[in-house]
């Protein structure tokens, strides 16, 4: 959460520098640098924390989880006539503009535009481009039954990660989770479950290469065995196909839900 205001902060900073340097919708010629900082700092700011509480509020609506546009855009449009009110407002002290209806709705439009562009932005393209950025840091090489480039005409496949070596054939490689039990690990796979002498840390150095992420100081899951990612009060927890759940811990949330392509705060 804290890492998700930082976000948002130097997003809304951004945007005021930006538009206290261009001036768009005519500020640049009608206000000086100044007034013009004021008239952008006070609008986007408020204009920004309407949008996201009227988001985050249609978020935690079960009739529009896990769709993100229309959680954005009923968001926009309902925070819309107050952001209308607060550009107007701006407008009639720095500008001379008169309230009027019609400028109200023209600015209700606007401010819902807007702030379903920058929502899009923020809770799905964003997500999207962390969650490949984390397959390459989780899985930085091909999967090991794939087959790299032909060279010299022959085709060279990727060794499988070291860890599997620890396990007996008749589990498999497809794993499912590893958690830690004193000085072992538990090793739950699609074919069966087994206990072996080995630390998490050692564990994960020889999983390079195989999709997952550890989610906690006692628990490693494969990212393709989790069915859901859900909240409990102030905790969160991943519901794994097998039927496990397993506990996520604070910083690991926003890192496992940018690789599911989830955003944190529909969880």
């Amino acid at each position: 959460m804290k890492a998700g205001l930082q976000r948002k902060f130097i997003l809304i900073a951004s945007m005021v520098a930006i538009a206290t340097v261009t001036g768009p919708f005519g500020t640049f010629e009608q206000l000086s640098l100044i007034e013009r900082f004021f008239y952008w700092a006070i609008g986007i700011s408020l204009i920004s924390v309407c949008m996201i509480i009227g988001i985050e509020g249609m978020s935690r609506m079960r009739l529009l989880k896990d769709r993100i546009f229309a959680q954005v855009l009923a968001g926009a449009v309902l925070a819309g006539p107050f952001g209308a009110l607060i550009i107007l407002a701006l407008d009639a002290y720095f500008r001379g503009v008169s309230f009027t209806l019609g400028g109200i709705g023209f600015r209700w439009v606007f401010v819902s535009l807007v702030g379903l562009g920058v929502g899009l932005i923020e809770r799905s393209i964003r997500p999207m481009l962390k969650k490949s950025q984390q397959v390459e840091l989780v899985m930085p090489g091909k999967p090991a039954d794939e087959a790299a480039t032909p060279i010299n005409g022959a085709a060279h496949h990727r060794e499988p990660p070291l860890f599997l070596r620890n396990l007996p054939e008749n589990l498999g490689h497809s794993i499912i989770s590893i958690s830690t039990q004193d000085h072992y690990l538990d090793v739950v796979t699609q074919d069966g479950s087994d206990r072996i002498l080995k630390r998490m840390s050692d564990a994960i150095a020889e999983l390079n290469g195989y999709p997952g992420m550890q989610i906690h100081r006692s628990h490693w899951v494969a990212l393709d065995a989790i069915e859901d990612m859900e909240r409990d009060g102030r905790n969160v927890r991943v519901r794994l196909k097998n039927g496990e759940v397993l506990p996520v811990s604070r910083p690991n949330v926003e890192p496992l839900a940018a690789a599911l392509g989830r955003d944190e705060q529909s969880i």
